[in-house]
């Protein structure tokens, strides 16, 4: 009961933190290059988990990666860090964070689908295929809130961010196969760790036609927020989780994301609400719970 209560804390955490980092992404993202936004919030949570893996003595006291675990772990790094964190960024300076939280909704519905015909594990019923029609149509009025032109920069934004969640279930998902064999708080840092590495060769590039006199304070907290907090804290609060429980009981949580999210966006930063995505939200938040509802009774 312990076990489950702390691992349902560290999702309601990382919930929170990871909701009220849409916004703060925004600022940073409107203004950062979005390649050196990346190459520096990498490096930051790699130092800072760095200097923690280096004071709990590294992998002397804990189980540390062998052979093909490593790439299994590398794998991690670049697909839920790398590759997820550069979309969601970039995404962000076209989308809104209203947006951008309401297609996170889509994640237990990716996880399912993995976990169906990926790794076998689930099968589909009808709650969970009415859930999943349901949550895709709520998705298609966010996606073409504005209309069917692909030329607009929301559609764009919009459709960089279905990358971005696509990336973080595949996360989940082999994250939650791989992850429980190690220390939690030493397996994060060494995916942070391999995460900056793998994006150094390509965010140094654009680091010295960067203008950093361009930057407001506003953006700087949030890349400050990102680094420190979304991204370092939240990603060791998820690790924590997944140790405990399955994946597609912590993609639950994801739910609460747009409510945090929109409720922080509308009182911080006066965001209008249209009526698609509250209604697109509205839908694809109750086709997932509809998906989902064999995990909630559990």
């Amino acid at each position: 009961m312990k076990t489950s209560f702390g691992a349902y804390a560290a999702m309601l955490g990382q919930t929170v933190l990871a909701g009220l980092s849409f916004a703060f992404a925004r600022d940073a993202s409107v203004e950062f290059e979005p390649f050196v936004l990346l190459l520096l919030r990498t490096l930051g949570s790699a130092l800072f988990f760095g200097l923690i893996f280096y004071l709990r003595g590294g992998f002397n006291h804990s189980p540390k990666p062998s052979g093909s675990a490593w790439l299994k772990v590398g794998l991690l790094a670049f697909i839920g860090v790398a590759l997820n964190q550069f979309l969601f960024l970039l995404g962000l300076k076209y989308t809104t964070p209203a947006n951008s939280a309401v297609l996170y909704t889509l994640t237990p519905l990716i996880v399912l689908f993995i976990s169906v015909y990926f790794f076998k594990t689930e099968q589909l019923n009808a709650h969970k295929i009415s859930g999943a029609v349901i949550a895709i149509v709520g998705a298609l009025l966010v996606l073409f809130a504005q209309g069917y032109s692909f030329e607009s920069d929301l559609m764009f934004g919009n459709f960089i961010t279905l990358g971005a969640v696509l990336s973080w279930a595949a996360y989940l998902s082999f994250g939650k196969r791989i992850l429980p064999k190690y220390d939690s708080l030493q397996i994060t840092a060494t995916i942070m760790m391999l995460a900056a590495v793998i994006y150094f060769p390509i965010g140094i590039w654009f680091l010295p036609d960067f203008d950093w006199h361009e930057i407001s304070m506003q953006a700087w907290i949030g890349f400050i927020y990102i680094t420190f907090f979304s991204s370092a804290l939240a990603y060791l609060l998820l690790t924590v989780a997944l140790n405990k429980i399955d994946s597609s009981q912590a993609s639950v949580f994801i739910n609460a994301q747009p409510f945090v999210a929109v409720l922080f966006s509308v009182l911080a930063y006066g965001e209008v609400l249209t009526p698609s995505l509250i209604f697109g939200g509205l839908l694809s938040m109750l086709g997932i719970l509809l998906m989902q509802r064999t995990a909630l009774k559990s």
